[in-house]
């Protein structure tokens, strides 16, 4: 286990590099210049060229992405140039919303989610077990925006039961968390069917039937326990993107995320911002995946991790 959890953690900061190089890089070709954005268009080419210079953007990109880095290890992630607030303030302030919608969408997928799974394969075969197939494959191939456009058009515009935009109480939780759910709900449900399923074929529940077993103390006894753990780490790496923000969706809602936050500094150019953002949210993104790896580790001691690696 100490092997493994080593390994993984050796496989963190090469991953987090590589990240900061990309976003570094790519940041840089977005068509646009963001002094001339923040200084207007009527400001002169000298003093486009001395806020430039303040910036550090004159210099060569790679010496840039060396001073943008050893800044970021001291903890020192700039400022944002559309508004000049730390990074970090934004970063973190943004963030603390993004848990919310994090924390109440998993909530939705994981009851719904698990206990359409367990249904279906409970029932395979029947109607529920084909109704709620259809409904997964349904829910599987709308995509975010539209499922948030209808959403908002159903609910709040004709409905008026829940806002469409903003953030603060517990309603306006409710329309970003259902169309962020939507995709996860349809997957875990399938997800779970399948996996209870493979689990009633294995050869201790063909035991358990013989020994006279009623059919439902065989599935809460063995087929549940062991059919889930699937199900388990992929809630996790579920979690994981859901704190690293659902651009489309805190974007249709207008929620203020750490999501929304990236979307408004890429069209504003705020490099800072960008940068530091999308770093943020791989780092959230590795840590929990390395966490859901250990949680699956001791739920399944059988697993040996060391000949995975």
């Amino acid at each position: 286990m100490w092997k493994y959890i080593l390994k993984r953690l050796g496989y963190f900061i090469p991953t987090i590099v590589g990240v900061s190089i990309i976003t570094f890089t790519l940041v840089r070709l977005i068509p646009g210049d963001p002094v001339e954005i923040v200084l207007g268009q009527h400001a002169t080419a000298e003093v486009v060229d001395i806020y430039r210079r303040q910036l550090g953007l004159d210099r060569p990109i790679y010496i840039q992405y060396i001073i943008w880095l050893k800044r970021m290890i001291r903890g020192d992630w700039g400022v944002s140039m559309i508004s000049n607030a730390k990074v970090t303030y934004l970063i973190f302030h943004r963030f603390m919303y993004t848990v919310q919608l994090a924390i109440f969408s998993m909530a939705i997928v994981s009851s719904i989610g698990l206990l359409f799974g367990v249904i279906a394969a409970y029932k395979v075969g029947s109607k529920i077990d084909k109704g709620l197939r259809f409904l997964s494959i349904f829910g599987w191939s709308i995509p975010s925006f539209l499922a948030g456009l209808v959403f908002i058009y159903i609910f709040a515009l004709r409905l008026k039961l829940f806002p469409a935009i903003g953030a603060g109480e517990i309603k306006h939780l409710i329309l970003p968390a259902f169309t962020l759910s939507t995709w996860g709900v349809s997957y875990i449900g399938r997800m779970t069917r399948g996996s209870l399923l493979e689990i009633v074929g294995q050869d201790f529940v063909t035991t358990a039937q013989a020994k006279g077993l009623t059919r439902k103390r065989i599935w809460l006894k063995h087929i549940l326990r062991n059919g889930l753990l699937p199900v388990v780490t992929m809630l996790g790496m579920q979690f994981g993107w859901f704190l690293g923000g659902s651009f489309i969706v805190e974007t249709i809602f207008s929620f203020p995320g750490i999501g929304f936050l990236t979307t408004t500094s890429v069209l504003n150019r705020d490099y800072t911002v960008v940068q530091g953002a999308i770093l943020f949210i791989a780092i959230i993104y590795c840590t929990t995946n390395l966490v859901v790896d250990i949680l699956y580790a001791f739920l399944d001691p059988r697993i040996r991790y060391e000949k995975r690696v």
